[in-house]
């Protein structure tokens, strides 16, 4: 199991300080960067970093999620270890949409704890999962300054545009977050797929400096924080609560779409204890399991 710290593997300072001026300046501030040692792989280079768990960082990579699985499978990463990488060929999202990954943004994979095997969330936490990385990020960015929203299920919003996104696959029985920020870069609308809800932006963070490597730090030492208070002190059914409070459009009447053929409005009213979409139709009351929501 690689120690906490942040790691290069299989490529050098140089090989991505070219990538972005944000990638420069991180890895500057990082160094300098040595061989691991202690019997790990050469390709292991280690910064000068407080993170709490091990974070990977490599130049190119397929997704960060496999990076991540197959380094788990391999014993080298463990609970909030993540992969951090400057480039994804094969990105993607909810319902495996393509993901654009531009230089200078946030393409990472964090690899999640075991669920809790007692108390109120041991029940809860496989239907609020998605919702509960969603509250992290957000505590984490609100934090630092960001406003922050979220479009349910999985989407980070701010002043109404999308600035990020939020995947959890379950691999061998470990849940991983694929997470993308826009820190430097956003597709254009022509570069969205035609029904996208939103158009995409910069997320702007007022209390922070930093390029990929040093947000990521962040959000591991500071999301690991967010989540064990959430689990001694907030039981799930005031969780939901406290997520409809960072709802985007909560109150407001929305389009939704269910599949190709279903479309309706509807009032977003708030979640369901395991994590639906609550919508009022009239004097109806229904809950929204799969589908997609547009602002009106």
């Amino acid at each position: 199991m690689l120690p906490p710290g942040i790691f290069l593997m299989k490529t050098a300072p140089e090989g991505l300080e070219s990538v972005h001026p944000v990638w420069d300046s991180d890895l500057q501030e990082l160094g300098p960067w040595t061989p691991l040692g202690g019997g790990f792989p050469v390709d292991f280079l280690a910064g000068n970093s407080s993170v709490d768990s091990s974070v990977v960082v490599v130049g190119a990579c397929e997704t960060t999620m496999e990076l991540a699985s197959e380094m788990v499978q391999k014993g080298q990463l463990g609970e909030w270890g993540a992969v951090l990488c400057a480039e994804q060929f094969s990105g993607r999202g909810q319902l495996r949409r393509p993901w654009k990954s531009l230089p200078g943004n946030l393409h990472a994979s964090i690899v999640l704890p075991s669920p809790p095997v007692q108390g109120e969330w041991a029940e809860a936490m496989p239907h609020l999962l998605p919702l509960v990385a969603g509250y992290v990020v957000a505590e984490v960015l609100e934090g630092l300054g960001a406003s922050i929203e979220i479009k349910w299920p999985n989407d980070i919003l701010q002043n109404g545009r999308k600035v990020g996104g939020i995947l959890i696959e379950e691999r061998n029985e470990v849940s991983i977050v694929g997470l993308g920020l826009n820190l430097t870069d956003c597709p254009k609308d022509v570069e969205l797929r035609e029904d996208h809800s939103v158009s995409a932006a910069k997320i702007t963070i007022p209390s922070f400096s930093g390029g990929p490597v040093k947000l990521l730090e962040n959000l591991v030492n500071r999301g690991k924080n967010v989540y064990a208070v959430m689990l001694d002190e907030i039981p799930p059914t005031r969780f939901t609560a406290m997520v409809e409070s960072k709802l985007a459009w909560f109150g407001r009447t929305i389009l939704v779409r269910e599949g190709d053929d279903i479309s309706y409005e509807a009032v977003l009213s708030g979640l369901s204890q395991n994590g639906g979409l609550v919508l009022r139709r009239g004097e109806k009351e229904t809950v929204l399991y799969s589908g997609s929501i547009f602002p009106l």
